[in-house]
C-alpha cells in the first residue's frame, strides 16, 4: 500500500475548529458508530494519493447525513485526474492544508467545503469533531507496524520499535472508548488511542453544507482568506 501525506503545515492565522464554534457544542457521546459502506482504494495502493482518498472517503461518510442527496463516490479516472492536477504532474504526494484549500476553492468531485480549520489532537477534540462534523481528516507518521496490522486485519497499535515508513492521510469517521474508526485504503480500520497519540500530526475539520449551522462562517471564511 502507498503513503503520499507530505509534511504537515499549519496555518498560524488559522484558530482551531472549536473557536468558530457557535455556542457550546455539546459534549460528544462515548461512541460513534462508522458508516459501513464499501469505501473504495481510490488507487492508493499504486499512487501516492491518499491525501486525495481521503477526501473521497471523508464524501462518503456524509452520506449519512444527505439521505437523498447522496454522494456517489469519484470514479479511479476523476481520483487521477483531481491528484495530478494538484500535484502538477509528478506522482509526489500532497499536503494535506493544500488539497483543503483547494476544496474549499474550487470544490473536489463536484461537492463544496464551506470551510475547515484545525483540531487539537486530543481524544475529546477529535470525537467531538466526528461527532459534529460527520469525520474528521487526519495526518499520521504512519510506522511500518500499520501495514502488517492491516495486512492481518488488526487494530493498529503503538509499536515503540517500529520505523516510520511514510506520511498518511486517513479520515476518523467513528470512534469507540478505546479507538478511532478510521478508513485507510479502502478499509474500515480500528485505529487505537495510543498510536493516534505517538503518530498523529495533524487534523482537520472540514465543513460540509449539512454542517454549517455549527459554525460561525463569516469569522472561518475571513481568516481563510489570510492564508
Amino acid at each position: 500500500m502507498k503513503y503520499g501525506k507530505r509534511p504537515a503545515v499549519r496555518p498560524p492565522r488559522l484558530a482551531t475548529a472549536s473557536a468558530y464554534a457557535v455556542g457550546r457544542l455539546p459534549a460528544a457521546p462515548t461512541s460513534v458508530a462508522a458508516p459501513q459502506l464499501s469505501w473504495g482504494m481510490d488507487l492508493n495502493d499504486t499512487l501516492g494519493d491518499c491525501t486525495i482518498a481521503g477526501v473521497a472517503h471523508l464524501l462518503l461518510a456524509w452520506n449519512t447525513d444527505r439521505g437523498a442527496k447522496a454522494v456517489q463516490p469519484p470514479t479511479d479516472d476523476e481520483v487521477r485526474r483531481t491528484y495530478f492536477a494538484l500535484t502538477g504532474g509528478p506522482d509526489s504526494g500532497l499536503v494535506e492544508f493544500d488539497v483543503l484549500k483547494a476544496w474549499y476553492h474550487t470544490g473536489l468531485f463536484g461537492h463544496e467545503c464551506l470551510g475547515f480549520a484545525p483540531v487539537e489532537r486530543t481524544i475529546p477534540d477529535l470525537c467531538e469533531t466526528i461527532a459534529t462534523f460527520g469525520g474528521v481528516y487526519l495526518g499520521i507518521a504512519c510506522p511500518a507496524s500499520a501495514q502488517q496490522d492491516f495486512a492481518a486485519h488488526r487494530p493498529w497499535t503503538w509499536e515503540p520499535d517500529s520505523p516510520t515508513d511514510g506520511g498518511h492521510c486517513i479520515v476518523g469517521v467513528g470512534y469507540t472508548p478505546t479507538a478511532m474508526l478510521c478508513v485507510s485504503w479502502g478499509q474500515l480500520v480500528e485505529v487505537t488511542w495510543p498510536f493516534l497519540a505517538h503518530y498523529l500530526d495533524e487534523a482537520w475539520a472540514v465543513i460540509g453544507p449539512e454542517f454549517a449551522g455549527a459554525v460561525d462562517l463569516p469569522s472561518l471564511r475571513r481568516d481563510l482568506a489570510l492564508v
